[in-house]
């Protein structure tokens, strides 16, 4: 079960059974540690996670007014030793070379956090290996000033974006820092220690700022809808992807929007007094590791579950399949999404994704099996617990159980689409195979859902 870390009490039930997969940590690198908790998340759940993140990194709490001088840890390109090394030359200070050293003696020592003043730095290095190799280098030494050049450049591509960011307010600050990071994903691996940049903190913030700015929230959530419908209209997305896209935004006039960590339910009564007619709540987690293909697969991912709330109207548990399917379809279904989880597994090995990506197909392929027919057990019981589902509604699912039913029934749907959206997003070539078996089990599901099957 999760809980809502930033609240301080459990979660409602269904963003706890659809809300638990996707990380939500305050942290966007760290190294060795950032990988540990990307492990635990696979292993421990949100709450432990989120102990971890407390204890290994600081943390901005979204209170509106807060003021924090913790801030990222942000590494640098290779120090002056190191470029020394790879330039040796006798009596450096008398060759030309010395005006690169000191551009870069002069970079370490900008604050960490000065993104300003280390994108003009930045700039100086590219400047100064310029005119070093303009002017009749030393051959030996042309390398090692490429080297540190392409370093610089690739770090200021990144730099030069947060510092934009900085420099703006409202949702143009969240826009601009949402390019920054999507850009630090494509190059981080470029420059030694750009991958440990630490991007958490700085959302953490500006989401922080957006909460007390009337209709920011709102305008950025309505803006990340819009990406997906953006998705749908552009020529080079898939057909499957095309039309699962307008299927779950087709529901949107029927969904309440919150800025929260990821989960999809009904409107609850206190809602409703409050003045919230939509149907559902989405709550949608704006601060994700992965940048706008985390993000916007997330979105998709509970905008599914409406839609099978819509299209089978089976509980507040969102099973999908229709009330009136006998249990050996049920189980024939159950069976046959194994059995494409297990395809889809095999396939992965293309060559085509980077270690992070494999980790998070896995990581996605493994969550709609993950506890087995336990798993869907425990989210009985709470719904039942919690007056959610019937006594009646309870003993038929249970029925289920007994005979292996797992989270298939609730998950296989959602995170298939939610990978369609990494795809996308990744711009793997519609020829890899585990992106051409995806689409095939995508439009399999997606005619279950539209009754085709």
């Amino acid at each position: 079960m999760k809980t809502d870390m930033r609240r301080g009490h459990k979660a409602p039930a269904l963003q706890e059974a659809y809300g638990a997969n996707r990380p939500q940590s305050s942290v966007n690198g760290g190294g060795a540690a950032y990988q540990k908790l990307q492990t635990a998340h696979q292993t421990l759940g949100n709450r432990a996670v989120q102990r971890m993140v407390e204890q290994t990194f600081p943390r901005i709490k979204e209170h509106p007014g807060q003021e924090s001088s913790a801030g990222p840890v942000v590494q640098r390109l290779e120090d002056n030793e190191s470029f020394k090394k790879r330039t040796p030359v006798m009596l450096r200070l008398m060759n030309k070379i010395k005006s690169v050293d000191s551009a870069l003696a002069d970079y370490h020592k900008v604050a960490e956090n000065d993104y300003a003043q280390r994108n003009t730095q930045l700039e100086k290095i590219i400047t100064e290996c310029n005119t070093y190799l303009d002017n009749h280098p030393k051959k030996d030494l042309v390398p090692g000033v490429n080297e540190l050049k392409r370093q610089a450049i690739a770090e200021k591509s990144v730099i030069e974006l947060i510092a934009q960011a900085e420099g703006e307010s409202g949702t143009q600050k969240f826009y601009n820092m949402v390019e920054a990071q999507d850009k630090w994903l494509l190059v981080k691996n470029d420059v030694p220690g750009l991958g440990r940049i630490v991007f958490g903190p700085m959302f953490d913030k500006i989401i922080v700022e957006l909460r007390v700015t009337p209709g920011a929230i709102e305008e950025i959530l309505q803006h990340e809808a819009d990406q997906l419908k953006a998705i749908a209209d552009d020529s080079d997305t898939p057909n499957i992807t095309k039309q699962v896209l307008a299927e779950v935004l087709g529901n949107k006039g029927e969904i309440k929007m919150n800025a929260l960590n990821p989960g999809a339910r009904f409107t609850n009564d206190k809602e409703k007094k409050q003045g919230v007619q939509e149907k559902y709540v989405v709550n949608h987690g704006l601060n994700a590791p992965g940048g706008s293909a985390e993000r916007l697969g997330s979105l998709t991912h509970e905008f599914t579950h409406v839609s099978i709330s819509e299209k089978f109207d089976n509980t507040p548990l969102f099973f999908a399949f229709d009330p009136s399917t006998s249990e050996d379809e049920v189980m024939q279904l159950v069976n046959k999404r194994h059995q494409h989880l297990d395809t889809l597994i095999s396939t992965l090995d293309s060559g085509e994704f980077s270690q992070e990506q494999l980790s998070l197909l896995n990581m996605k392929l493994e969550y709609p099996r993950k506890g087995g027919p336990g798993g869907v057990q425990r989210y009985i019981t709470n719904f039942f617990q919690s007056n959610k589902i019937t006594a009646q509604e309870k003993q038929k699912a249970e029925s289920l159980v007994n005979k292996g039913m797992d989270n298939t029934v609730i998950e296989f749907d959602t995170v298939i689409n939610q990978m369609l959206i990494y795809m996308h997003q990744w711009k793997i070539a519609l020829e890899n195979p585990f992106y051409k078996l995806l689409r095939a089990v995508a439009e399999d599901a997606y005619n279950h859902r539209m009754g085709a099957l």
